[in-house]
């Protein structure tokens, strides 16, 4: 059953992002009162009803005083720009902002196997240590393992919608969780409308978002649901994991590229955290069908 919903001061930076702007929109759709900060130069316009400030993210004072009765900052910002996570979270303890939600959106950086195989998996840690050593925010992670939309799109799962092949990793039959873009900003939103002694359990703790348990199969098969085709028209292929990461270990660029997805679908490598799933129920947010999603995807890369 779903709690009665606080509405908060939310500050988004990145909203003009891949996960920025359905967070925006999820944020916006709960009620919250939100707050973007963005660069000089940027030519998004925002609904009326946002707060928009304008500043340079190196200035703390700007950023501070921006952030004055704020009560949670998002910050969304591209892989490339993690630093400029830096001034922006010292700026927040300074106006006394309770929640940070930090540069995440990934994988699970708690799972040791995964950790130890991807490097770029600890990358993200310094800005969490750094919010905590600074006593005043809180930070929240969100995890959601590689987005569903952009995942299709791009032929990262394995499954290339508009080449029609398929590469399975060990057989394909492996499940994991995934989480579509719009998803995670409607859990987001809903996460920071729980009444304060509700949020405040996951205080610097990870929180973990799921659209659907599925595996390489589940996808394909909803794929050709959407396009109309069967397994004759589509080239599938195997491969091992085990290839991949060994490909990876030796320093092949396409192997360490493609790791963090194959790990995904590995038995072992934290690709299921169905056990970790946020209560879905207590959001309010009910189940997504995956082949509207498909059909969707279908229909955008056949444009």
């Amino acid at each position: 059953m779903a709690l009665a919903k606080q509405i908060r001061n939310v500050t988004l930076v990145g909203a003009n992002g891949t996960v920025g702007a359905p967070i925006l929109s999820s944020l916006l759709a709960a009620g919250h009162k939100v707050t973007v900060l963005t660069r000089p130069g940027s030519t998004k316009d925002f609904p009326a009803a946002v707060t928009v400030h304008v500043g340079d993210y190196s200035d703390e004072e700007f950023i501070s005083s921006s952030l004055k009765d704020q009560e949670v900052l998002i910050l969304a910002l591209a892989f490339t720009a993690y630093d400029a996570q830096i001034p922006l979270i010292k700026a927040a303890a300074k106006a006394g902002v309770s929640y940070i939600v930090p540069c995440e959106f990934g994988s699970d950086p708690t799972h040791q196997k995964l950790n130890a195989a991807i490097e770029l998996m600890s990358m993200k840690a310094p800005y969490r240590k750094l919010i905590e050593d600074l006593g005043i925010s809180s930070w929240i992670g969100v995890v959601n393992n590689p987005w569903v939309e952009f995942s299709m799109r791009l032929g990262l799962y394995g499954i290339d919608m508009k080449k029609r092949t398929a590469t399975l990793y060990d057989e394909g039959n492996t499940k994991a969780n995934f989480t579509t873009l719009k998803r995670v900003g409607e859990s987001l939103a809903a996460l920071l409308s729980l009444p304060e002694e509700d949020l405040a359990k996951h205080k610097n703790e990870f929180v973990y978002f799921s659209s659907f348990y599925a595996n390489q199969k589940d996808f394909l098969a909803s794929a050709m649901r959407a396009t109309g085709t069967t397994e004759e028209d589509w080239t599938i292929t195997n491969t091992s994991t085990n290839k991949v990461l060994q490909d990876a270990r030796e320093g092949d660029p396409s192997a360490r590229m493609m790791l963090l997805f194959a790990l995904v679908f590995k038995e072992g490598y934290g690709g299921d955290y169905s056990s970790k799933v946020v209560d879905y129920e207590k959001l309010g947010l009910v189940g997504e069908d995956l082949d509207a999603i498909m059909k969707g995807l279908a229909q955008e890369l056949a444009a």
